[in-house]
């Protein structure tokens, strides 16, 4: 190298002139790689050689997440003899079952009961009310109906013995963060003067309202 009185500067000038050439024709490279990516080829405008994806969905905020267990669920009402069960109305014992939630997270509430006009509140603690949803008697919407026998059919009840109608909400309730359980039972309820007794079978589905 020549040494001038100019000469360290023409050199460390062109040293940078050269970085910055090198390095801008590398960042065009790569934008040039990434757009490609996204880019349409050349069939984009032929007929039968695209497509299009009609993409959709939701995101809820969910307080909880019910239990795989509870999710799906039986509940084995045992057996009832059709002597305990003498005059219509009359009722077997009661048989519990439980929703199991998890991961319920800390957040305000204000869950109003539409029934009584009660606000559960809390601002820490979700709230919950639950539907059921299931074929009701003929003429006695409250009552769950079933298969397998005649005379009879099934309440629905919170773990304060308040009933709860096919179709209608249960009472509101506060939960704790983290795990909580909700209890409800199902109570055979003699429905008619006939009883004709077998195996009963019903389905009934549930949801879980926060708003």
């Amino acid at each position: 190298m020549r040494i001038n009185k100019n000469g360290y500067w023409s050199y460390r000038l062109s040293w940078v002139s050269s970085l910055l050439f090198l390095t801008f024709f590398s960042g065009i490279g790569q934008a040039d790689n990434n757009t490609t990516r996204y880019r349409p080829d050349g069939n984009w405008n032929v007929e039968g050689a695209n497509g299009q994806l009609y993409v959709f969905g939701s995101l809820t905020e969910s307080a909880c997440r019910i239990s795989m267990e509870s999710a799906y669920q039986s509940v084995d009402m045992g057996n009832i003899e059709t002597a305990d069960l003498q005059q219509v109305g009359q009722k077997g014992k009661p048989v519990p079952f439980h929703i199991e939630l998890l991961d319920c997270i800390e957040t305000a509430t204000a869950l109003r009961d539409l029934k009584t006009g009660s606000v559960a509140w809390s601002s820490l603690q979700p709230a919950v009310k639950v539907r059921f949803l299931a074929a009701s008697v003929p003429g006695s919407p409250e009552l769950i109906d079933i298969s397998g026998v005649e005379g009879l059919g099934l309440q629905l009840s919170d773990n304060e013995g308040r009933a709860i109608p096919i179709g209608e909400s249960s009472f509101p309730k506060l939960l704790s963060p983290g795990q909580d359980s909700l209890t409800y039972y199902l109570t055979p309820v003699r429905i008619a003067s006939k009883l004709q007794p077998g195996a009963y079978r019903s389905l009934v589905s549930f949801e879980l309202m926060y708003d």
